[in-house]
C-alpha cells in the first residue's frame, strides 16, 4: 500500500511540470478580457479566452472573479511562463502605473454625483479609470476620498499631476 501512494505521489509531481508546459499563454490584457468594464474578469469572460485554463490560479479569493489585483499578482508571479508578450508579462503594478495616464483631476471632481465614493461608471472615460483597480483597495468596486488620497500619498507623481496632486497635498 505505502509502495503504490509513493509511486502514486511521485508520478502526479512528475506529471505537473509536464502539463504545464501545455499550457495555453494569456495573450490578453487585463482591460481587454474584462468586456463589461466592472473591474473584474468573470467565468463568462473568461470562457472563450486562453485565459481559463489559469483561472482557478488566479482567483485566489474564490469569489468567481479575477480582480485587477489578481491578475496582475499572477502574472508578475508566473513572469514569462503564462504570458505572451512583454506588455503583459510587465503587468505587475509598477511597471503598468507607468503606462497610465496621471490623474489630474481632483477627488470632488471625479465624484460627479457627490456621493462620497467614485463609481466605476464616474471613472471610466478617465484619467483615473486604469489606476481604479489599485485605488479601491477594499475591493468594493468604488473610490472613498480615503483610498483616494492614500493612493495618490503613496505614490505621488508617479500617478498623479494637476489638481489632484495638489488637493491631496494641501490636506
Amino acid at each position: 500500500m505505502n509502495k503504490l501512494l509513493l509511486t502514486t505521489a511521485i508520478a502526479a509531481v512528475l506529471t505537473i511540470p509536464a502539463c504545464a508546459n501545455h499550457v495555453d499563454k494569456i495573450d490578453s490584457d487585463f482591460a481587454s478580457l474584462d468586456n463589461d468594464n466592472d473591474g473584474l474578469i468573470s467565468k463568462v469572460e473568461a470562457d472563450d479566452d486562453n485565459i481559463w485554463e489559469h483561472f482557478s490560479n488566479i482567483d485566489t479569493d474564490l469569489d468567481g472573479n479575477i480582480s485587477r489585483v489578481e491578475y496582475d499578482t499572477y502574472m508578475k508571479l508566473n513572469t514569462g511562463r503564462v504570458a505572451e508578450d512583454s506588455e503583459i508579462t510587465e503587468s505587475a503594478f509598477k511597471a503598468e502605473i507607468k503606462k497610465f495616464d496621471r490623474i489630474e483631476n481632483s477627488f470632488a471632481a471625479l465624484d460627479n454625483d457627490s456621493s462620497g465614493y467614485i463609481s466605476i461608471e464616474e471613472a471610466d472615460d478617465d484619467d483615473i479609470s486604469n489606476h481604479f483597480g489599485y485605488i479601491d483597495t477594499n475591493n468594493d468596486r468604488r473610490v472613498s476620498q480615503y483610498e483616494f488620497t492614500s493612493y495618490i500619498n503613496k505614490y505621488g507623481k508617479d500617478v498623479a499631476e494637476d489638481e489632484a496632486l495638489t488637493t491631496v497635498k494641501n490636506k
